[in-house]
């Protein structure tokens, strides 16, 4: 949507030109309608809505943000909200159903026709985060002994009431209603229509379980890259199918776990700016207070120490070491965490990581203990003992971020906890108390040694 069409649109909402708004509403895409409403009280929304197309209403309704959806819901007329609810695309509508007290469910429920309230219950009937919450019961299957000519009648006649999408998958059944096998619509347009069975063209088909959790079909979808995948029952029959744009936004919710949790802080179940501030409170609050207990063990290892405290270089140099260290850990937690995301690293890998950060770490810590030598020995003229201290330091606290970091997300995979809890302030914390129990052992050990 342009900026000319937003100015012209806001221009009439502003003069009350109705007439006027409804004609700009043809040319604006549903999704980018929904953008209008997001400064708007409930009673200026309703009557927006009023005033799109009722064509593109369902769809409107399915991009507004949940609030706003049962808001409207309880001031729109009845036989309004009834049709609006029917129009909806079965999967939205379940996204808002789940969403809803039990109590309300019902009554939204019990204003379906017939046909959409069994395909409500349906959905609703499989488990919360399931593949089944996701499906849309709506697809094009055949028995496999139907000949061509009649699946592309049978389509043209369909046409008229099934979305883009669905044409362009067509499933083969069995008579119990078992998932034999697909085949595109490009490959019946060329088949003979009168003398070939559709089992005669069909492919292999792989599907995903109604019962599974809703990650297993973003791994699918991520490794298939197909537009939509079948849904079948334990008992293999065909259920329904699950379209790529309803797993991204599945990825998209799992990304931003992952990316908060890794924050420090517990996952949003809104976004940012619709979360309440004490919800935000308590959610990095409780983080927060986790993180500085655990800092508080770096009070202890340093007052272990007072007695180097004379080694004045020692305190300038800490916070260097430490977030060096720091830096380090995430920067491994951060990788092994996005491989687990993407299923390219397994909980059977670790000793390979292992291995393998062990040797990144060693080298990565010779090379900032190289340039930590050079900063304290040559420019600092601090002395050939305090180079060697901050570098040795450096080298260890590198490698023990490394290592901590990414094994971390291993431990907390095998003991069933989310390895994005290993965020990056938990790591850290961890690297400093060792950095500074690294730092003053090694001065001491170097210092006492006097061979430098």
């Amino acid at each position: 949507m342009n900026e000319k069409t937003i100015e012209e649109i806001h221009s009439l909402l502003s003069s009350g030109n109705y007439k006027g708004i409804r004609l700009a509403l043809h040319r604006v895409d549903p999704a980018d309608i929904s953008d209008f409403f997001e400064d708007l009280n409930v009673e200026k929304s309703v009557e927006l809505f009023r005033l799109i197309p009722k064509i593109r209403r369902s769809e409107v309704f399915s991009h507004l943000p949940f609030e706003l959806q049962y808001e409207m819901l309880q001031i729109l007329p009845e036989s309004v909200a009834s049709s609006l609810l029917n129009e909806m695309d079965p999967v939205d509508r379940t996204q808002l159903l789940e969403e809803l007290p039990e109590e309300v469910q019902s009554i939204i429920i019990g204003q379906l026709n017939p046909e959409e309230r069994q395909i409500a219950w349906q959905l609703l009937s499989y488990p919360e985060e399931s593949i089944g919450r996701l499906m849309s019961p709506d697809f094009l299957a055949f028995r496999g002994d139907t000949s061509v000519g009649d699946v592309l009648a049978e389509i043209r006649w369909k046409s008229s009431r099934v979305s883009e999408n669905l044409l362009n998958e067509i499933f083969i059944i069995d008579d119990d209603k078992m998932l034999m096998g697909r085949v595109s619509l490009a490959r019946l347009v060329v088949a003979d229509p009168s003398s070939i069975c559709i089992s005669d063209i069909m492919d292999d088909v792989l599907a995903l379980v109604a019962t599974d959790d809703e990650v297993v079909a973003v791994d699918h979808f991520r490794k298939y890259d197909k537009p939509c995948i079948p849904v079948i029952d334990e008992a293999q029959r065909l259920v329904g199918i699950v379209e790529a744009d309803d797993v991204f936004d599945v990825a998209e919710e799992e990304a931003t776990e992952d990316i908060q949790a890794f924050g420090g802080q517990a996952s949003l179940e809104d976004s940012y700016l619709r979360t309440p501030i004490l919800t935000l409170l308590k959610k990095r609050g409780i983080w927060l207070a986790t993180i500085f207990l655990m800092m508080m063990f770096t009070a202890n290892v340093l007052s272990a120490y007072e007695d180097s405290f004379r080694f004045e270089y020692l305190l300038i140099f800490l916070p260097l070491i430490i977030s060096s260290g720091g830096n380090s850990g995430s920067q491994a937690a951060s990788l092994i965490i996005r491989g687990f995301a993407i299923k390219d690293i397994d909980q059977k890998d670790w000793f390979i990581v292992l291995r393998r950060e062990i040797v990144i770490g060693i080298l990565l810590g010779l090379i900032l203990g190289t340039l930590g030598f050079w900063r304290v020995f040559v420019i600092g003229d601090f002395g050939l003992a305090p180079g060697m201290i901050i570098s040795l330091s450096l080298l260890s606290i590198v490698l023990f971020g490394a290592v901590t970091g990414s094994m971390l997300p291993f431990i907390l995979k095998s003991i069933k906890l989310d390895p994005a809890v290993s965020s990056s302030p938990v790591v850290a914390s961890l690297v400093d108390i060792f950095g500074i129990f690294a730092l003053f052992n090694i001065a001491i050990l170097i210092i006492e040694s006097g061979i430098f």
